[in-house]
């Protein structure tokens, strides 16, 4: 058993996991998306998701069951999901090799929401593992405003809070008419993870894309 950045003792199978469990979830993460949701309603009837850094899969049902099924989603992640539902599409890849015009999202974008549960594995170099979680809330963003996301989407994504999140929470603000950051009650003590919200997204155009480190 391991423990977290603040020394304290890390307990795998915690009450949310037997929450998550309970509710049919393959990981307690989907607490955390509900806890986000109820607060900015992400989903509807109908929509388009894409989820990225998908598995096990446990977004993907939270957001399935809030459209009852009824929408497209779309989710990669470098390891296979351990879902099996009618309209969810994913594929084993790295999030990195994604192009806003890949031919498989054709028919299907600009998406409704985006939203991305990606992390790299950690290293335990507590700034290091920061700029990386930046990285890839820098991409999922770029993905965005390349034209994955349309005109009014929603964004939410996993970040650490250390070097280089500043500067992504400004773009944030460029991109999207209301950004927050939240910790939702489900996280850890003593992590840095917190989830950055983007509602109402106003920017999409032909945008460099962000080094990734």
């Amino acid at each position: 058993m391991g423990k977290t950045r603040a020394g304290k003792r890390y307990v795998p199978k915690d009450d949310y996991y037997h929450a998550a469990k309970k509710q049919g979830f393959v990981a307690r993460s989907a607490l955390k998306l509900e806890e986000l949701d109820k607060k900015f309603r992400f989903y509807s009837k109908g929509m388009k998701v894409l989820d990225l850094g998908c598995a096990p899969g446990s977004w993907l049902q939270y957001a399935h069951r809030k459209t009852t099924g009824q929408g497209l989603f779309w989710g990669i992640d470098l390891s296979p999901v351990r879902i099996d539902l009618p309209n969810v599409t994913t594929v084993v890849g790295d999030i990195y090799d994604l192009k806003a015009d890949d031919p498989r999202f054709e028919g299907i974008r600009p998406f409704d929401h985006i939203q991305s549960d990606a992390m790299s594995k950690t290293t335990g170099i507590s700034d290091a593992d920061c700029a990386k979680s930046v990285a890839l809330a820098e991409f999922a963003l770029y993905l965005g405003r390349r034209g994955l996301l349309k005109n009014g989407g929603s964004f939410v994504c996993k970040v650490f809070e250390g070097p280089g999140f500043t500067e992504f929470f400004l773009e944030m603000k460029k991109a999207f008419r209301r950004c927050s950051v939240n910790r939702p009650e489900a996280i850890r003590e003593g992590s840095r993870e917190v989830y950055v919200v983007g509602l109402e997204f106003r920017e999409s155009g032909t945008l460099a894309a962000p080094a990734q480190d």
